[in-house]
């Protein structure tokens, strides 16, 4: 120990201080020294930070996009939101966090706010998108059960005269005791309304039930109206655009829905542009004399009945040559099935002033239904695509493939067959050999065939081996000239549907070879290049087919064999570069 009490020991430098050589006013005052230092740093830090605010604010001000006027800006906000389908999310607001500007431009734009959802929210989102809309016309949608909060349809319901849109459906006891309540209040712009009653109802009691007042259906700003499971007067319907009907009876009389009735509802909205009705249609009485509707802006078309009903209502509507009609009947099993609503199906596409078809689609995944679609253009879009260019979908049940040949023949004769061009026939797995002949053979202008991964693909292509054979000099059944396949991701790696496919395609380019017919063209699409374990084949059909694109690339296997070692040096310099070794 030294003379100060303190320990010295190894690496000790200094003497450490006694707590009697420590005077508390040194300590006071050297605390508070650093406080006021750190509170002049702060100040210091404030100011800077204050400054780059002011430059960035300065430096964002000087872009082209700040520049634009802040209506034009929120119309930007309105067109992402509604082209990428967050209206009712609100994930477009991620555009808040941009800057400073475009938050507050977000909060002025008070239409946006209008579109309310309350499927997975509550009283929180509801006030606050209320708040944020300001006098805003508001769109709802909900989902009405047992559990549901009664405040949120109340808040929804005292909104009544901002109500634009209105889109409820849920458990029917809910649904009923809503429409109860739907006369105490006044929807002044309610153009939309889609009410869909589901589950229960066959357990409520009769007095539960209740039909749509006519009171809501003649509002003056309605022009959209979806039901489901509801009745309403028929009678009551006026400048309606859009009509949509499920399982929706007549409370306007105590006797049977009519036919007749029907007809005179319709004919009391000569403004529609999109009719859709299932299972809704009234069946027409025998020896009875039914007038014709004339339906002049009518753009869409969809019926879900018996075959006798969609018959008699395709027959007793006058709809322009350019409306899209999707016709799917019950029981329609065999071509005799099938053949008086082809009538009316013939008369609209050879209609004056109707479109050329274009490509046939023949979706058949299994026995269970067999779907034609005819469409005005040559290239397949996807599934969720809205299709305005489609003019025709009829869907049938038929039981057998022989059933199946009767279908399709009647249909395509009903056809403007002589135009179609290209055969989709991806979802056509369920479809023979001996079937794909037989439409080929009724598609004398087919010259390209969309094929998918499955025994589908191979039947087709089967059948093709089939025609050159019996055919060779196509005097009979068309040549096709392009081949495009879709290889998707493999779901099963004990089977290989891509070598039944390939043998199928080298079977059918040799014969086509041999007889001078070349193939012109052959396409793949293979986002996942399944077709990199099989590039052998590739190589034996390069010489008999005229050119071969593997994803949308012209495929050459000698300027391939060439660009190898180019290739593998560029993959060993990735994965130096990743650290990968050993590969």
């Amino acid at each position: 120990m030294t003379a100060t009490g303190t320990k010295t020991g190894e690496g000790d430098s200094y003497p450490r201080p006694s707590s009697s050589d420590i005077h508390p006013a040194s300590c006071l005052a050297h605390t508070v020294g650093l406080q006021a230092d750190i509170a002049d740093i702060d100040k210091g830090l404030a100011w800077h930070y204050d400054q780059i605010a002011l430059l960035k604010a300065r430096r964002n001000a000087l872009t082209p996009i700040r520049r634009l006027p802040n209506e034009l800006m929120i119309r930007i906000f309105a067109i992402v939101a509604v082209e990428s389908d967050t209206l009712f999310n609100l994930r477009w607001t991620k555009l808040m966090y941009v800057c400073h500007h475009w938050h507050g431009l977000a909060l002025a734009a008070q239409p946006l706010w209008g579109f309310i959802d309350l499927q997975w929210h509550g009283l929180g989102r509801l006030f606050g998108q209320l708040r944020h809309s300001g006098a805003a016309p508001l769109s709802f949608k909900m989902i009405c059960h047992e559990h549901s909060s009664r405040l949120c349809l109340d808040v929804i319901l005292e909104q009544s005269v901002r109500i634009r849109d209105f889109e409820l459906c849920g458990e029917a006891r809910e649904v009923y005791k809503l429409i109860g309540r739907l006369t105490e209040y006044k929807f002044p712009i309610l153009s939309s309304f889609s009410l869909h009653s589901g589950s229960g109802r066959d357990q409520l009691q009769d007095d539960a039930l209740k039909d749509l007042p006519e009171a809501i259906l003649r509002l003056p700003s309605l022009r959209e109206l979806r039901l489901t499971l509801l009745g309403f007067p028929w009678t009551s319907l006026s400048s309606l655009t859009t009509l949509a009907l499920h399982q929706c009876h007549d409370s306007s009389t105590t006797l049977p829905q009519s036919f007749h009735g029907l007809l005179d509802m319709l004919s009391s909205c000569p403004r529609l542009q999109s009719l859709k009705l299932e299972v809704t249609i009234p069946p027409p009485l025998p020896n009875q004399v039914y007038v014709t509707v004339d339906l002049p802006a009518l753009a869409k078309l969809y019926l879900r009945d018996a075959l006798a009903s969609c018959e008699i209502l395709l027959n007793h509507l006058r709809i322009p040559s350019r409306a899209t009609m999707e016709i799917l009947p019950y029981t329609v099993q065999t071509g005799a099935h099938i053949r008086g609503v082809l009538v009316p199906i013939r008369r609209h596409l050879r209609a004056i002033g109707a479109r050329t078809p274009l490509m046939l689609k023949i979706s058949r995944p299994d026995v269970g239904y067999c779907t034609i679609t005819v469409y005005y253009y040559t290239v397949p879009r996807t599934p969720f695509d809205y299709d305005p260019d489609c003019p025709l979908i009829l869907n049938s049940h038929p039981e057998t493939e022989i059933s199946v040949r009767q279908i399709l023949t009647k249909v395509f004769k009903a056809l403007p067959s002589a135009s179609i061009t290209h055969l989709n026939g991806r979802d056509g797995s369920g479809v023979r050999p001996v079937t794909w002949r037989a439409v080929i053979l009724l598609l004398p202008a087919l010259h390209t065939i969309y094929l998918g991964l499955g025994t589908g693909a191979a039947d087709c292509i089967g059948a093709l081996r089939d025609i050159e054979t019996l055919d060779p000099q196509h005097q009979k059944f068309p040549r096709v000239r392009c081949l495009h396949i879709r290889f998707g991701r493999r779901r099963d790696r004990n089977t290989n549907p891509i070598v039944v496919v390939l043998d199928a395609l080298e079977g059918f380019t040799q014969m086509c070879f041999a007889n001078g017919n070349s193939l012109q063209v052959l396409k793949f699409d293979d986002e996942f290049y399944n077709l990199s374990e099989q590039e052998h084949i590739l190589e034996r059909l390069f010489p008999m087919v005229g050119e071969i694109r593997w994803n949308k690339e012209v495929y050459d296997p000698v300027r391939r064999k060439e660009q190898l070692p180019q290739r593998e040096a560029e993959r060993r310099a990735l994965m130096a570069e990743l650290g990968i070794e050993g590969y």
